[in-house]
């Protein structure tokens, strides 16, 4: 299914991602991680808890998988959605200004962390399925006032 720009409204998203970033010296970087199961390269996402928000969701699962904390920049970049686990779900892309990085984290053992550039960032994402809301995302970083 392609991504959209909203949900349908029957279709509320189960899981929520976040697109990290920072700016380094004037230069953008993406926070990418590897996944559990195949470890290729990706963009923290989890499921929603009950109570939780999709932006809450966003931040907690960028803080257990990458051990980064930062905030959700406005509102989803878009839905995509996935199949996992014998389900289909609709996953909410948020964007993320990153604003602290830990040295240590939750899943540290079970996933790599790594900054990359934009243009390595569409490289190793490519043909994933975040990879168009991705490419949304750049459009609202390029217009975030710098931190």
């Amino acid at each position: 299914m392609p991504p959209h720009a909203c949900p349908p409204r029957d279709r509320a998203p189960q899981q929520a991602a976040a697109v990290p970033f920072r700016d380094r010296a004037g230069t953008v970087e993406i926070c990418l991680i590897t996944t559990i199961r195949t470890g290729r390269w990706t963009v923290p996402k989890g499921f929603i808890d009950p109570g939780a928000t999709a932006p809450e969701t966003a931040v907690k699962e960028a803080r257990e998988e990458a051990g980064i904390h930062g905030r959700v920049v406005g509102g989803p970049v878009g839905y995509y959605d996935i199949s996992k686990q014998g389900g289909r779900y609709r996953v909410a892309v948020y964007l993320m200004r990153v604003d602290r990085v830990d040295d240590r984290w939750e899943e540290q053992a079970l996933r790599q962390r790594r900054w990359a550039s934009v243009r390595r960032a569409e490289k190793l994402l490519a043909g994933r399925p975040v990879e168009a809301m991705f490419r949304r995302a750049l459009t609202h970083i390029d217009n975030e006032e710098p931190s």
